[in-house]
């Protein structure tokens, strides 16, 4: 339940778009037919909205073809959340409100929340009540038909993880690592462009306080959506080369000890980073890391065989693209 918790965090980049582009239609538009379901265009367009990393003017020859081909990577998106939403229903899967009710419950509890707290701290993250629950049943749901469909095909040898730390082992020679501390303000994934620039706003005040002088550690425990690291004050621990995104990768790269960053933006939210340190990294014996490999590994094979899953379905399925 709590790495369920965890990818309630997840969320999309997004910033703000003429409202030209999303004048009122008389008629609407079907963007796709996705076996028995349809998407329209509007469907499309506020799926698109969080994809935009600027202002965009969509009268703009430029911001236009910019703005149809956000429109055409949401699409895709919608796509593969219809295919799977119906194998939820071929595989006869269902989430009961008991099970919504406990997911709350434990978020509740991790966050030590009472439900009027709770209420606000949802508002921060710009959901309600009701679009949490939503959000929440189909996300449960979409695990439900991964561990259904997906997990039984991967599996990790013992061969495999002693190759990944015989080949990690090398790698590590003359590797650096960096001690980071990380403040998330994180977004829902419907999140409005409202909502995100709101949110904006909160981590840029964050890199403001803490470059002011204020405790780093105590502006994450006050401010940070980030329940793994927010009462270590936002300690990530030594993160190696290839570890982060490659938006934090690349700013983490030119930061000296002490430098605070941000806010960057991730499919997690705004982040605001700290550079404690660097050291040279050591590595630890194979009996000590062996699980951490074999989940890292079991992860990732994860992820493709979920991918080459999803291309399967799209091969059997009727697609028909209209926008």
């Amino acid at each position: 339940m709590k790495s369920l918790v965890l990818v309630l965090c997840l969320a999309l980049a997004s910033s703000v778009v003429s409202s030209r582009a999303f004048a009122a239609k008389v008629i609407e538009k079907v963007a796709a037919v996705v076996n028995d379901d349809i998407i329209l265009e509007t469907e499309v367009e506020q799926f698109a909205v969080p994809l935009l990393r600027g202002p965009l003017d969509i009268d703009a020859p430029e911001s236009k073809k910019q703005w149809d081909e956000l429109k055409r990577k949401a699409l895709e998106q919608l796509i593969e959340a219809r295919l799977v939403g119906q194998q939820a229903i071929e595989l006869k899967l269902t989430v009961n409100p008991d099970e919504v009710d406990r997911a709350m419950e434990e978020v509740k509890h991790q966050n030590k929340l009472d439900d009027s707290t709770f209420v606000e701290a949802l508002k921060q993250q710009g959901f309600t009540p009701e679009s949490y629950r939503k959000n929440l049943k189909r996300q449960i749901l979409e695990l439900k038909v991964i561990n259904t469909a997906v997990r039984s095909r991967v599996t990790v040898s013992d061969d495999e993880v002693k190759t990944f730390y015989q080949q990690n082992a090398r790698q590590m020679n003359g590797q650096t690592n960096a001690h980071l501390r990380q403040i998330l303000i994180a977004l829902s994934p419907d999140a409005s462009a409202e909502d995100v620039e709101r949110r904006r706003k909160v981590a840029a005040k964050v890199v403001e306080l803490a470059r002011s002088g204020k405790s780093f550690e105590e502006l994450a425990k006050a401010y940070s959506d980030d329940e793994l690291t927010k009462q270590e004050g936002g300690d990530l621990g030594e993160v190696g080369p290839g570890v982060l995104q490659d938006a934090l990768e690349q700013v983490v790269s030119g930061m000296d000890a002490g430098d605070v960053r941000g806010p960057i933006r991730t499919a997690r939210g705004w982040h605001v980073l700290q550079l404690v340190g660097r050291k040279s990294a050591q590595l630890k014996p194979f009996e000590e890391v062996k699980d951490a490999i074999r989940k890292q590994l079991y992860d990732s094979q994860i992820e493709k065989a979920t991918q080459s899953w999803i291309r399967e379905l799209k091969k059997r399925a009727h697609v028909d693209v209209r926008l």
